[in-house]
C-alpha cells in the first residue's frame, strides 16, 4: 500500500472519529484557544518594563559545608537586586559572608 494511500485512509479514519464524537472535537478546539485568551489577558494586564543590568548576591552551595550554605540562604533571603556588580563577583572570590 502507497503512501498516499495511507495517509488518505487515515485521515478519512480521523474526520469520520471527530464527527462521531462533536463534544470532544469542540473541547479539542476550545480548550487551546481559551488558554491563549488567558495568556494574552495576563500579557497585556502586566506590560513589561524595562530594567537595566541586575547582580543578585552569590550564593554557597551545600558541598562548602552546612554552616556557610545556611548563612548564605539567610543572608539574601529577600533575594535582593543591585546596579553594581557584588563583592562575590571578583576573581578569585569564594565567599563574602566573613563579616555577616
Amino acid at each position: 500500500m502507497g503512501f498516499i494511500r495511507q495517509l488518505y485512509l487515515l485521515l478519512w479514519k480521523n474526520i469520520t472519529y471527530r464527527r462521531r464524537n462533536k463534544i470532544q472535537l469542540l473541547i479539542e478546539l476550545l480548550w487551546p484557544l481559551f488558554l491563549f485568551v488567558i495568556l494574552i489577558s495576563v500579557r497585556h494586564s502586566d506590560p513589561p518594563y524595562k530594567q537595566g543590568q541586575c547582580h543578585f548576591p552569590n550564593k554557597a552551595l551545600p558541598s562548602v559545608g552546612t554552616m556557610p550554605w545556611i548563612q548564605s540562604i539567610i543572608c539574601n533571603i529577600n533575594n535582593p537586586c543591585f546596579h553594581s556588580p557584588t563583592p562575590g563577583e571578583t576573581p578569585g572570590q569564594v565567599g563574602n559572608f566573613d563579616n555577616s
